[in-house]
């Protein structure tokens, strides 16, 4: 049972396709202000963890509650307390940005431009694209409107799923910024599962490896200090956890 200031809390999970478990025994408590990476090499588990917290597929085992809400038993009202950045190859090619952001919108029962920090659009230097069609949109531009969606009508819990790939330094910088001061609002929970390996130490207050569909490593806020003290060294501490537990032997 969540706890109450708990955005998101995973219990004994595990999860997969067709009865094939790909991510086994996870347990996650994020509670209000936290900001999670989320790492691990291509298919360990990161993109089904992902999938299964966000309710694109159902758990083999445990549970998995969002803001209080049980996700099997009331998913949505669960997933009414989430905002997931998805892949700018899913975003619907022919509407415009302004078009997608309406129907974002619709969907939570929201404003189209109800932000949680400031004018979202005008910071991830949207303005100019939001009348074109996102068939037009570069990889960068596609990861911003998704972002800006994710943010929409503020919910307690944020997901990025290798959003910040194709951001010019800029942007990568403003959205960095963005997640910083909502987590100091203390009114977010954040997932950032990335392989830029760099944006967790001077982001995030937690971190957890992946290798194999198991947690295999956690840091803590003071660990990820000690980790980073030195340039480089928490890439250090990654690159050793890649190299111990190798390459994944499922897909995910």
């Amino acid at each position: 049972m969540a706890k109450p200031g708990e955005f998101l809390l995973v219990e004994d999970m595990t999860a997969g396709y067709g009865g094939l478990p790909i991510i086994r025994e996870i347990n996650i408590a994020l509670r209000a202000g936290d900001i999670l990476g989320l790492l691990g090499a291509n298919g360990s588990g990161k993109s089904t963890l992902i999938k299964a917290v966000t309710g694109q597929i159902r758990p083999m085992r445990g549970n998995i509650h969002i803001a209080g809400v049980d996700l099997a038993m009331a998913p949505e009202r669960a997933k009414a307390n989430f905002g997931l950045a998805i892949d700018g190859f899913d975003l619907p090619a022919p509407l415009t940005g302004k078009q997608y952001l309406s129907l974002v919108a619709s969907i939570r029962g929201c404003h189209n431009d109800e932000w949680p920090c400031g004018d979202v659009i005008e910071r991830l230097s949207l303005t100019k694209w939001m009348n074109r069609q996102i068939a037009e949109y570069s990889l960068g531009t596609r990861a911003k409107i998704s972002i800006a969606a994710a943010l929409l009508g503020s919910p307690a819990l944020l997901i990025f799923d290798e959003s910040l790939n194709g951001l010019d330094p800029v942007v990568a910088w403003e959205v960095k910024t963005m997640l910083s001061e909502l987590a100091a609002t203390r009114k977010h929970a954040i997932i950032i599962s990335t392989h830029v390996v760099e944006t967790v130490p001077t982001v995030c207050n937690r971190a957890m490896f992946l290798a194999d569909g198991l947690i295999v490593q956690n840091w803590d806020r003071e660990q990820l200090k000690e980790a980073s003290r030195a340039p480089g060294s928490f890439e250090n501490c990654v690159i050793q956890a890649l190299k111990k537990f190798g390459l994944p032997r499922i897909v995910a």
